[in-house]
């Protein structure tokens, strides 16, 4: 099974701090330096505000990505340890992924160079928090890091609950 980030729609109050410390986690920036309607700046998940719901929005690194077999140049590819993962030199901006993604996890984000690449959430892979940003810093304890142990302690309870 893949890891990938869960939100609690319970707890999550749609405050945006997971988008933010993701920035900042990608960025290098301080939180003072994070401008969300910057489209340089643009987050690898997605918090929705609405009224009925708030919920964070993660790639779910699927087994069978969809995202990944809608690309037409392979730039969406899965690494040794099973993370779905975006080449963004390969990437020809076309959206094929975007419109496959069953989440609406996959997202369009402006590069200085000019292009339009995909973007996902990539667990924080390339920083040094080991940890996703994202799950650190909701103030809410909204977000869980789903991995197969707690995959089967989750069955595991669902079972007892239900049997």
């Amino acid at each position: 099974m893949n890891q990938f980030v869960f939100c609690d729609v319970s707890l999550c109050i749609g405050c945006g701090m997971c988008e933010r410390q993701c920035i900042m986690a990608h960025h290098g920036l301080a939180m003072t330096d994070v401008k969300l309607d910057n489209p340089l700046q643009r987050a690898r998940c997605k918090a929705y505000r609405q009224p009925e719901l708030k919920v964070a929005v993660h790639c779910r690194h699927c087994e069978n990505a969809p995202c990944m077999a809608a690309c037409p140049v392979k730039a969406i590819s899965k690494r040794n340890d099973n993370m779905i993962f975006v080449d963004e030199d390969m990437c020809i901006g076309c959206r094929e992924c975007v419109l496959a993604c069953p989440f609406g996890a996959v997202r369009m984000a402006p590069l200085e160079d000019g292009r339009t690449v995909a973007t996902k959430c990539d667990l924080c892979i390339d920083t040094e928090k080991g940890t996703p940003a994202c799950i650190t810093g909701c103030p809410k304890k909204a977000l869980t890091l789903v991995t197969d142990e707690t995959m089967k302690d989750l069955l595991t309870h669902k079972r007892e609950t239900f049997a």
